[in-house]
């Protein structure tokens, strides 16, 4: 009927738990890109502020990435 869900049993399962693995790759990808982001994005601004020319947006990037590897391994146990 219109507005009802289906029943669990039509599923197999009572859906109240994703399957274990699920996420973890795009969680993955996610930590990584928002350490570039973040981490470079700060480094651009200290480039601007002391009138360099992207060494610190370098830097700033690489330190998000060993970021993301860590929070990678920490929380996902990968």
């Amino acid at each position: 009927m219109t507005g009802q869900k289906p029943s669990p049993e039509s599923r197999g399962d009572d859906g109240s738990n994703p399957p274990p693995d699920s996420g973890a790759g795009m969680t993955a990808l996610s930590y990584l890109i928002a350490g570039i982001l973040a981490w470079g994005g700060i480094g651009w601004l200290v480039d601007h502020f002391v009138g360099t020319t992207g060494i610190f947006a370098g830097i700033g990037a690489v330190l998000g990435v060993a970021g993301a590897v860590y929070l990678i391994v920490r929380r996902l146990g990968a």
